[in-house]
């Protein structure tokens, strides 16, 4: 089956999977074919290029400060690169999605993992989302060549972030020997002009190694599924990269790769972005405190539920989130003080900008468990005015909840 080929003469974002066979719903950018040449890219236009997992969107480019590079020869790039490719995995997630007529098919997403932390029983890996999504099932290649099954612990779509596991019972003792947790540059200051190392498995071929500096911070990526602050860089980000490292001279993770601008006439280059570590990392943690339980005991909020559209942005003022039409009569978010009107906005402290995410993040909570909202409400003064506050939500489950 022959890919979609770039329309000519558009600009567009790239998230950076690579995979075979069809394109997924909202996009594995770019999936593996038999000809290397023949990559997918979504299209935009010059002015409002759109990422491919979030159809609608834009791009914002924000001012930054000059570029200020700074050189460090002592600094060895291959015994650099040595080190932290071992906290670098491959991943390989059998997807389903819809060919170029519409049809269900069958296909191969390839991206790449960061081996995150280990406990007694369980290694956890953190990738990008749109790597992993609608994947039925989910492999990890090693450095030492091995590969073993994966199995998503969460996944936050706004963020673009996703935690899988490995019980470390299925690991060998040699493959145990070749990884080893990633070093996070959370307080590390990062410059425009930092040399960095993008490090993935670039076109799905293995983990490759490209060189290059810190172009800009804060880069605002804007699209209806809402805005990620990234890091911009010129080192050579590709299909594949997506979930890697961007690491700086001390071997530190500063970034998690995720997507490139592209342009079909290649009159633009150098421009791949990454999620910031210290803006990954509590979503991250919160993915990684998931547990697994039966689908019957999954939480429940007990709210009729609209999603905030751009219209109504524009027209009333109100932030991208989730809107309360009514509450179900002495249910959890009735007990807890939510009141119609309100806007939810984040399910403990990770962003929900839909139905199917507040759905997707309450699900991921027993029945019983205590989250915490931030959400958006009125202020009743009529100008439409409205004021961020915190609610504490114990969930119900399902035969709990009135009708």
């Amino acid at each position: 089956m022959k890919f979609l080929k770039v329309l000519v003469l558009t600009i567009c974002f790239v998230l950076i999977a690579a995979g075979t066979g069809y394109i997924v719903i909202y996009g594995v950018p770019s999936l593996r074919s038999d000809s290397p040449a023949e990559r997918d890219k979504s299209d935009g236009t010059k002015k409002r290029s759109t990422p491919t997992p979030f159809p609608t969107g834009s791009i914002i480019l924000k001012e930054t400060d000059p570029v200020h590079v700074t050189a460090i020869p002592e600094v060895e790039i291959s015994d650099l690169a040595s080190g932290a490719l071992t906290s670098v995995v491959q991943i390989a997630a059998d997807v389903t999605g819809y060919d170029m007529w519409g049809r269900i098919a069958q296909g191969t997403s390839e991206g790449s993992g960061i081996v995150l932390d280990q406990d007694e029983d369980t290694l956890y890996i953190a990738t990008n989302q749109h790597v992993i999504s609608n994947a039925t099932a989910i492999r990890v290649t090693f450095s030492d060549g091995t590969s073993v099954e994966a199995t998503l612990r969460g996944s936050d779509e706004a963020g673009d972030l996703a935690i899988l596991t490995i019980p470390l019972s299925s690991l060998s003792d040699t493959t145990e020997a070749s990884y080893r947790v990633a070093t996070l540059g959370v307080e590390t200051p990062i410059k425009v002009g930092d040399m960095v190392v993008a490090l993935g498995n670039a076109l799905g071929y293995g983990t490759s190694v490209t060189v290059g500096y810190v172009s800009a911070l804060d880069r605002g990526v804007s699209s209806d599924r809402g805005e990620l602050s990234m890091i911009q860089t010129d080192a050579a980000i590709n299909p594949g990269n997506s979930g890697g490292a961007l690491i700086n001279m001390k071997g530190e993770v500063i970034g998690i790769n995720s997507m490139k601008y592209a342009e079909s006439s290649g009159k633009i280059e150098g421009m791949g972005f990454a999620i910031p570590i210290t803006q990954a990392l509590p979503i991250l943690n919160e993915l990684k405190r998931q547990k697994s339980f039966p689908a019957e005991e999954s939480g429940y909020l007990g709210v009729h539920i609209t999603t905030v559209t751009n219209e109504m942005m524009d027209n009333f003022g109100w932030p991208k989130g989730v809107y309360i039409k009514a509450l179900v009569e002495d249910g959890a978010a009735q007990a807890a003080g939510l009141l119609p009107g309100d806007i939810i906005l984040s399910v403990n402290g990770i962003r929900v900008l839909d139905t199917s995410q507040l759905s997707a993040r309450v699900s991921a909570y027993q029945a019983g468990t205590e989250v915490t909202l931030v959400i958006s409400r009125e202020n009743g003064d009529g100008d439409n005015t409205r004021t961020e506050i915190t609610v504490t939500v114990t969930l119900m489950d399902r035969e709990r909840m009135p009708e």
